[in-house]
């Protein structure tokens, strides 16, 4: 007849120091395999041998401690490896959310620049000669072409364009000074 295992057991804190200084270094290495972290291995392992301290009264091991101690690192290294999936997720997406902010609030900035600039320029333009303004408005707002902002006034084309010209010429001006 075949005899069942005993199971193991740590009756003293003397043992348990022991198993824990002969076989922490190798515990270790073995959650590396999953963690790649020699600081987050050595937590995992010290978290295990804390477990199987304070279980150490309630548990029937009946393979090996050290089979047992090898299954909760397993088992520690996986939970680990879940919640830094869960973790790297939520700051990628904190990480978007962010860029998608700054974004928005440079799009948001650049028009009202965008818009401050413009209104400046109106008003530069309503400084110029009523002219001036009309055909700097036909032509670069509301994009006419040259032939067809003089049919439109009627007047001819070479003196939209020396309009135009003198126009741009004064708005520089403006601008210097502003």
């Amino acid at each position: 007849m075949k005899q069942m295992p005993q199971a193991e057991s740590i009756k003293s804190r003397k043992e348990f120091e022991h198993f824990f200084k002969m076989h922490f270094d190798d515990m270790v290495r073995y959650a590396m395999k999953f963690v790649h972290r020699t600081d987050v291995a050595s937590d995992i392992v010290q978290e295990a041998f804390v477990k199987l301290w304070e279980l150490r009264e309630r548990i029937l091991v009946t393979v090996s401690i050290k089979a047992y101690l090898y299954k909760i690192i397993y088992n520690l290294s996986l939970n680990y490896i879940e919640q830094l999936k869960v973790h790297t997720q939520h700051h990628e997406s904190m990480y978007s959310e962010l860029i998608e902010m700054e974004v928005d609030y440079y799009k948001e900035e650049k028009s009202l620049l965008q818009e401050e600039r413009m209104d400046l320029l109106r008003k530069m333009l309503r400084e110029l000669p009523k002219g001036c303004y009309e055909v700097i408005d036909l032509s670069r707002f509301q994009g006419l072409k040259t032939k067809e902002i003089a049919h439109k006034l009627d007047v001819p084309v070479r003196t939209i364009e020396t309009r135009i010209y003198r126009c741009i010429t004064k708005l520089k001006e403006l601008v210097r000074y502003a």
